[in-house]
């Protein structure tokens, strides 16, 4: 009768044993499903990022070739505005206006024309 309990012990531990294995290989299936599923986003989310830092780097070459065109337009319109000595005469008269100059002191000092003296006051005093 031991010998009958001690069989039917190790039938029932066996059968445990064999339900505890097939679970174990389930979760180890699931367990291996899930990780190439996020292997998979860890390998999108790395060519996003390449993508992204390669986007970068195009953009700040195109900053830095802006910002370069940008000075080149800058020292060319300074050196078009020290070749024209109109220019200078009536970046003058209008620095001249800006600290209270009259029609009078425009016209001797820069040789303006009375009409153009006159717009000139009335344009830069109309700006706030």
């Amino acid at each position: 009768m031991i010998e009958w309990l001690a069989l039917g012990l190790a039938t029932v531990s066996l059968l445990v044993v064999i339900i505890l294995w097939r679970s174990l290989g389930r979760v180890r299936s699931a367990a291996k499903e899930e990780r190439e599923q996020l292997l998979g986003k860890v390998e999108s989310l790395r060519r996003q990022l390449v993508e992204m830092h390669s986007g970068t780097i195009g953009m700040g070459q195109r900053l830095q070739a802006m910002e370069g065109l940008v000075n080149r337009l800058q020292d060319n319109q300074q050196e078009l505005s020290l070749q024209d000595p109109e220019r200078k005469l009536y970046s003058r008269a209008a620095k001249m206006v800006e600290l209270g100059a009259d029609i009078e002191e425009l016209m001797a000092e820069c040789e303006l024309p009375k009409a153009e003296a006159e717009l000139l006051i009335s344009l830069r005093k109309g700006r706030p």
